[in-house]
């Protein structure tokens, strides 16, 4: 009788302590529901802070931009030579490449490493810059090619990226030009018999 009256406290005591394990796993699921959840936010939503980001004018530093420079393309040794003339009062750099594009290509022309200077080229107002453009490859790798009757060119920044607003549209020299998938141009170059050898 004994055995049986113990048996049964244990019992008791152990369905008491299983009951007290649920309500503390349940208490806690009802606690986890007040707290915020981490979710990223949703596409719509964006980073914060990320539209007024967009919003801010780019820090051009002193980058040659457009609004600073007349570029002419002329017609040499089977290639199109870019001159852009400072035509602000301050000196500008010329950074990088010019990001060419013919027509309406969403892809710029390739720019030729080799052609890169040992520093950024300094334009003084009245001075000017100078890139050269292969518009298709001698080796005819480029494919049959197609005439291109608009060249537009933006200037970089100083990390690199294009330069917000309107590009440069220097009137093709013949008003049409050959180009095929190899058209390439030089980097900036102080002069315009660098720019011809790239």
């Amino acid at each position: 009788m004994k055995h049986r009256i113990w048996a049964a406290a244990a019992l008791a005591v152990t369905a008491a302590l299983t009951l007290t394990a649920c309500g503390s796993k349940n208490d806690d699921k009802a606690g986890a529901k007040d707290e915020p959840s981490a979710v990223a936010p949703s596409a719509d939503e964006g980073e914060p802070g990320e539209e007024e980001a967009d919003d801010k004018p780019q820090d051009k530093g002193d980058a040659c931009a457009p609004s600073d420079m007349k570029v002419e393309a002329g017609s040499r040794s089977g290639k199109v030579l870019l001159v852009a003339t400072n035509t602000s009062k301050k000196p500008c750099t010329a950074y990088g490449f010019p990001y060419v594009r013919f027509d309406q290509d969403q892809a710029t022309a390739a720019a030729g490493e080799e052609t890169k200077p040992k520093a950024p080229v300094k334009v003084a107002p009245g001075k000017s810059a100078y890139a050269a453009v292969t518009p298709t490859a001698p080796d005819g790798s480029g494919g049959p090619g197609r005439d291109a009757h608009k060249l537009s060119l933006t200037f970089q920044s100083p990390n690199g990226d294009p330069l917000q607003g309107d590009p440069s549209t220097p009137a093709l020299p013949t008003g049409t030009l050959h180009v095929d998938d190899q058209a390439k141009a030089t980097y900036w170059l102080p002069d315009e018999a660098a720019a011809l050898k790239g």
